[in-house]
């Protein structure tokens, strides 16, 4: 690896300037929890902003029926079906007034089912209600993990203050950089981007840059880049999860954008210290984006 010295920022202004992307559909994979409703206001909120249809999902597990009558498989689809549809009613009547609300339900092997979602439903966002570990594994599009920790009122309502960019050498990523300053673009938020490294002493050292939104003219909106005192930085705090989830303290960030290498995997948590860790442990919600070939922002 590197090493010594402190990460630039490098988000470059032509993925700062312009917002082209759009989300035209997002999908909320709903258990009907409390967790789930908590993730139905994020989902709702992003959908608003972006004017994009919002897809009711839910998968039935035919395991458990296996010895049942052969039936039963397709009457728990029905009923979950029917429960979707009253969701999508009520929320039509109330907070989804001025979005699109569709209802999927598919009763099958998730691994399967959701990826093919993604395709067919042209999905820019999966909203999950937990850490969404095994989702992340699944689907190429990006992912907002709602946790327990993101139960706060004030973003679920008006969207994020503060968002955190996270990332290292080997999750560079133009996709979540998209994300990131697009969704600053849309609630007005302050970007923090933060550069991770280890270098051969151990040690974790990083870059802090700041971007404030602001008008510099009218009609003409901008991210202004400024960078945070060195000083300001631990570095030397043990792993790469702790420096990210510090700097997520000190900028009280509400949402946090964790890009990911291509080939990481989340559901085996001993092979995954460092971002699971982060995933698990993060203090707001946490949109994941895995490093792939870059997509169109268009979609």
């Amino acid at each position: 690896m590197r090493e010594g010295g402190l990460l630039s920022g490098t988000l470059q202004p032509s993925s700062v300037t312009a917002d082209q992307m759009t989300l035209r559909n997002i999908l909320l994979a709903t258990d009907f929890s409390e967790c789930s409703e908590r993730a139905l206001s994020y989902a709702l909120g992003i959908a608003s902003r972006y004017e994009s249809r919002l897809h009711l999902f839910h998968c039935i597990d035919p395991t458990p029926y296996n010895l049942v009558e052969p039936d039963a498989v397709q009457t728990a689809r029905d009923d979950a079906r029917r429960e979707l549809e009253r969701l999508a009613s009520d929320l039509r009547r109330g907070r989804a007034k001025n979005v699109e609300v569709k209802v999927v339900a598919e009763a099958g092997d998730l691994a399967v089912i959701l990826p093919r979602a993604v395709k067919d439903l042209d999905l820019g966002l999966i909203v999950v209600g937990t850490h969404g570990r095994t989702v992340v594994d699944q689907v190429s599009c990006p992912v907002l993990s709602v946790g327990p920790s993101g139960n706060r009122t004030r973003i679920q309502e008006f969207g994020p203050e503060n968002i955190l960019l996270a990332r290292e050498a080997s999750s560079r990523s133009q996709l979540a950089e998209s994300y990131a300053s697009s969704l600053a673009r849309k609630y007005g938020s302050r970007l923090t981007v933060v550069d991770v490294l280890e270098n051969r002493s151990g040690r974790v050292v990083a870059q802090v840059s700041q971007l404030e939104w602001c008008e510099a003219e009218r009609g003409n909106t901008t991210l202004d880049r400024t960078q945070t005192s060195s000083s300001q930085l631990p570095t030397e705090i043990g792993t790469q999860s702790d420096l990210i989830l510090q700097v997520a303290n000190q900028t009280a960030a509400d949402l946090m954008v964790l890009a990911v290498p291509a080939a990481h995997r989340f559901v085996d948590r001993f092979l995954s210290t460092n971002l699971y860790r982060v995933v698990c442990d993060a203090p707001c919600p946490v949109l994941t984006v895995h490093a792939r070939p870059e997509r169109s922002l268009d979609q």
